[in-house]
């Protein structure tokens, strides 16, 4: 096979590739100004190759792309370089993505902080997606209202039932079944019962002070609250006692019950 070898440099052209081969920001466009300065500099393909780290068969491809179009059509943008149409990111790609970035990043990738192009960086390496932008890749988690925890230290779940729990949660949550109801549960407290102030004030013109050290005679309550989702609604009961009883009534009975108090 006969010396493939780049056409003369006009002097803009030869300006021009070695801005390019100074490049940081592009690895592909530094390479193929290399490919075509080592051609005009006496070099074979085959030392071409094996200086530039590619093969010879890619050299000869840049050198007739040179030739034929010029600086043009060796210049590589991903816009214009990338497929038809966006990409699509199937229901489960984009499940496995959210939990990547919910996980703590210390026992994937020894790191105390997610970032977006740690993110990615794992998610390509570990095949669960075979390519996304830093673009695309922050849309998806704004998009399911995922943000980076910032936290010292990660308390999770030892259970190894933990995680499918978990996503069969987050599944119900996003595509409730026809006639199913959400409700989620908190609870809240202890209540100190303290005297209000404002109306001594109103009647008597002067503030009525109380001690920080005062006795709780009244004793303090708990409250367990459900919120429905499918309702709008939020309901919940006061209580003396917190306990597995009271937390079982108000998920069966108080959804439907006023708040009053026990």
């Amino acid at each position: 096979m006969n010396q493939v070898v780049a056409r003369k440099l006009k002097p803009w052209e030869g300006q021009k590739l070695k801005r390019m081969k100074r490049q940081f920001t592009s690895a592909v466009h530094s390479l193929h100004a290399r490919i075509i300065l080592l051609s005009r500099g006496g070099c074979t393909n085959r030392e071409i190759a094996e200086r530039c780290g590619c093969t010879a068969t890619w050299v000869r491809k840049i050198i007739h792309r040179f030739n034929q179009g010029g600086i043009g059509a060796i210049t590589w943008y991903p816009y214009y370089c990338g497929c038809a149409g966006p990409r699509k990111y199937l229901a489960d790609m984009v499940e496995q993505i959210c939990e990547v970035a919910l996980s703590p990043p210390k026992e994937l990738i020894g790191m105390s902080v997610w970032s977006l192009p740690k993110l990615r960086e794992y998610l390509i390496a570990q095949q669960i997606v075979p390519g996304i932008s830093l673009e695309w890749l922050r849309q998806v988690l704004r998009r399911n209202k995922v943000k980076w925890r910032h936290a010292k230290t990660w308390k999770d779940s030892t259970d190894p039932k933990f995680w499918p729990q978990y996503r069969k949660i987050r599944r119900l949550n996003s595509q409730r079944p026809q006639g199913g109801r959400r409700i989620s549960i908190d609870e809240f407290g202890p209540l100190n019962l303290l005297p209000r102030h404002g109306k001594h004030y109103a009647r008597t013109g002067q503030v009525d002070r109380l001690r920080a050290t005062y006795s709780r005679k009244g004793g303090v309550r708990h409250m367990f609250g459900a919120y429905d989702l499918e309702r709008d609604t939020l309901v919940g009961q006061f209580t003396k006692r917190k306990n597995c009883r009271r937390r079982l009534k108000i998920i069966s009975v108080g959804v439907i019950a006023p708040v009053r108090l026990v």
